[in-house]
Parts: C-alpha cells; structure tokens; sequence
C-alpha cells in the first residue's frame, strides 16, 4: 500500500487550530433559607416540579377556561407554534444531506459552434444541442461527520424554538391570570365605590335637611358635596379602569369583545405550594433557562462543523443518459452516455475565511454559557424576589382583613345606636363609608397577593417545563 498518497490529508490535518476552552459554566444554584421562615404562606410538597395546570388551585372554572381558550386562541402564541414547527422542518432538511440526491435532468440549447473549437465537423455550425439525464446522482460522504454536527445543531435550534414556545405560553397564562384577577378585583372595587357614593348622598342630603332646619351650620354640608363629587370621579375612574381590563382581557384571549360578565366568585389560597427543594434541577425546568441550554448546545455543533470544514470533503456523484447535437439524435444508443467519480474538495488557501468562521463559533459558544449563566442569576433573582413579596402580601392582607373585621364591629354598633335611638344616623353613614374604604384596601391587597402568587409560579416555570407542544 502506497501511504504517501494520505500525506496530503495528514498535512491537511495537521493545519486545524487546537480547540479552545470553554467558558465556565454554572453549575449549581441556591436560595437564601430566609426566604422560607417559619409560619410563612409558603409550604413545601415532596413533588419536584409544579402542576402543569398549577391555576386549577384556585378552583375557579371561569379562570381554567379563560386560560385554556388563550393558549388555544392567541394569535402571537399560535405565530409562535408556526416558528417551532419552521425549525423542526428545517431539521428534516438539513437530515436530507445524509442520503443520496437522485435528480432528473433535461436542457436544449440553441448553440452556434465555434470554428475555432474542437468540434469538427461541427465547427462553424448552428445546431441545437439537447441533453437528457433521467438519472443524476449526488452523494456526500461527509466522512469527518460534519453533517451530522450540522444536522444536531439543527436538532438543538428546534428545541430553542420549543422552549420559547413554552415560555410564551407561560407568559400568556401568567398574563390571562393577573387581568382576570385586575378584572374581578375592579369589579369588586366599582361595587364598593358604589356603596360610598350611596352612603356621601345620603350625608350629603341628611346634612342639607339640618342646615335648612337650622340644626347645623352650611359647611358640613359644602364639604359632604365636595366630598361626594370626588367619591363620584373616582367611581367614574374605577369604571373606566374597568373597561380597560375587559378589553385587555379580550385582547390576550384573541377574540373581539363579547360577554362581559366575567367577574366570578373564587376561593383565596391562604398558602401556596413550593417543592420542598429549590435546586438547578427545577430552575432548569423554566422554558427560558432550557431554551439557554439548547442554544449551548447548538453553538457547540456549530463550532465543530467549523473545524470540520477544515477537513477534505468527498463527494460521489454519477449520471446516465443522452446527449445529442441534434434531438432527432437524442434517444438512441449513439446518443447514449455516462459518468461517475469522486470529487474531492481541498480547502488549501481561503484567505481566513475558515478561521474566521471558527473563531466567530467559538466566541458564540462561549456568549451562549455566559447567557446561560446570566439566565440562571436572573432565575433565582425572580424567585426571590417572588417569595419575598408573597410574604409581605400575605402579611399585609390579613392585617387588612383584621381592620375590616374591625370596622365591621364598629359599623354595627353604630347601626344598633342609631336604630335605639342612642345616636343619629351621620356616625353610622360615616361609619358605612369607613369600612367600604376598608373593603377597597382589602380587595387592593387581595389582588396583589393573587398577583404575588401568580409571580411565583411564573417564577418558577409555571409547570411549562414539560408542556406539551
């Protein structure tokens, strides 16, 4: 065996710049124990992921539908769906370079021949010079494997595009929860504007009957009409705020505006469930956090495709048909022919042309683990964050909820004085008045606990991990 004809390509090899080393690459996560003290409105449960549907914890059907018609309907998630599905055909397209190519060709030129060409007797002639190849063949035998880098790399874009499907679902079911709950929070706040307007008319008119009977001097009665003009702007603002949610809500669910009777009744969660361990294995399962990983991956293929293309590429093509000056001459056994062979393609001189394509790899590989990296920082940042807000929310409720058991309490004595003759009626409208205002605070700070929650579990992947796509 001659082995000096595989110098060439020993040489050829010799000339691939030696890998560089990666960027390191986070490993491990933690969260602070004092995110989780004892008697918080967080409890652990021994699952290691959310539920996919983890909202269903509210036990609201309104919501569950509201939520299953947006992942359906939307019409960005849906443009979403139609780029995972273009990636995942662009894998079934780069997996076509592992088979052979069988073409059929055919052309007719109009030609005139040169005189000067080596064509005798054709030379000087016009003629017509037909051919016709039913079968071409093109096979590349990729023997360093590039294709199948390529064809992984294509593999790992399609599941980046998966995982921000999965994240735009999140986003949207996180989107779709928070206006529900801004929507019935509005509702229930117009309600008991209502109820304070009512209460500063009624003020209002008692006050006017005992300054025209000479019981009460005018400004009293000046200040309950100021006051009932603004009790009433503010209702007005509070049913604008709540259009504005309905039609929000419309929005993110893609369709136009229909039934506006959204507003049900829900059972409040006085706690939330967590994993009992926070670990990189359930940060990992947020669709932004994977979708990081699969770039790495991706950038890593790449960046060995650009040191294959280093190495010599073999190509088998063959080809069987006729070919004629002449069609009348076509298809006959004068006409007939074939050719096959390797070409081989040697990357000599590319005036850095490679390199470039290699070093430019590399330093893609390397900014997609610093994206990762940053990715998980920015995970357990929201997830900090998340807990520490659900605490004080959840703190801060049941104090408000203590204040309106309170000035339930006082609202009632009033109402007793008044009815025994104890008292007039202006401490209990006055005390009316209170407790609905106490009531808005209460409804405000229930909202932005339903919103801490939802933030949590957004936080924490919202069970899209694994959503089926």
């Amino acid at each position: 065996m001659k082995y000096h004809k595989f110098i060439p390509l020993i040489l050829l090899a010799g000339c691939v710049p030696t890998a560089t080393p990666y960027a390191p690459l986070n490993h491990q996560v933690s969260l602070p124990a004092s995110l989780q003290p004892p008697g918080a409105p967080v409890h652990t449960q021994t699952d290691t992921s959310l539920p996919d549907h983890w909202w269903t914890k509210f036990q609201n059907p309104e919501l569950n539908r509201l939520v299953d018609d947006a992942l359906r309907h939307n019409p960005g998630l849906q443009a979403t769906h139609s780029r995972m599905e273009t990636a995942q055909a662009q894998v079934m397209q780069s997996q076509s370079a592992l088979y052979p190519h069988l073409n059929s060709v055919a052309a007719l030129t109009h030609i005139r021949i040169s005189r000067n060409g080596p064509t005798e007797p054709y030379s000087g002639v016009t003629a017509n010079l037909a051919t016709f190849f039913p079968l071409f063949v093109n096979y590349d035998l990729d023997l360093w494997g590039r294709d199948d880098e390529l064809i992984d790399a294509a593999k790992a874009s399609a599941e980046i595009r998966t995982a921000q499907y999965r994240q735009s679902a999140l986003m949207l079911s996180s989107a779709v929860i928070k206006t529900f709950f801004a929507l019935t929070s509005a509702t229930r706040m117009v309600e008991l504007q209502t109820a304070v307007v009512h209460a500063q008319n009624d003020k209002l008119h008692l006050l006017e009957r005992a300054f025209q009977a000479g019981l009460s001097p005018l400004p009293p009665a000046s200040a309950a009409s100021s006051a009932w003009h603004e009790e009433q702007a503010t209702l007005e603002q509070l049913k604008r705020h709540q259009d504005v949610l309905k039609f929000t809500l419309y929005a993110l669910l893609g369709r136009n505006p229909e039934d506006t009777n959204l507003a049900t009744s829900r059972p409040i969660p006085h706690n939330f469930p967590l994993p009992e361990t926070l670990t990189l294995d359930l940060i990992s399962q947020r669709p932004d956090v994977q979708a990081a990983l699969w770039k790495i991956k991706t950038r890593i293929h790449l960046e060995k495709a650009a040191r294959l293309a280093y190495y010599p590429n073999i190509n088998l093509f063959g080809l069987m048909g006729y070919n004629s000056i002449g069609i009348s001459d076509l298809i006959t056994p004068a006409g007939g022919t074939y050719a096959y062979g390797p070409a081989v393609d040697l990357p000599i001189f590319e005036g850095g042309l490679l390199e470039g394509r290699l070093h430019a790899s590399e330093a893609e590989r390397d900014a997609a683990i610093h994206d990762y990296n940053q990715t998980l920082v920015n995970a357990v940042r929201d997830i900090a964050n998340a807990l520490t807000t659900l605490n004080h929310h959840r703190t801060q409720l049941d104090n408000l909820s203590a204040a309106v058991a309170n000035q339930t309490t006082e609202t009632e004595s009033d109402w007793v004085n008044y009815q025994s003759g104890v008292s007039g009626k202006l401490p209990f409208i006055n005390a009316s008045i209170q407790l609905e205002k106490e009531k808005m605070k209460e409804t405000a700070e229930l909202l932005a606990w339903l919103t801490s929650i939802t933030d949590t579990a957004t936080s924490l992947g919202g069970g899209f991990g694994r959503w089926p796509a």
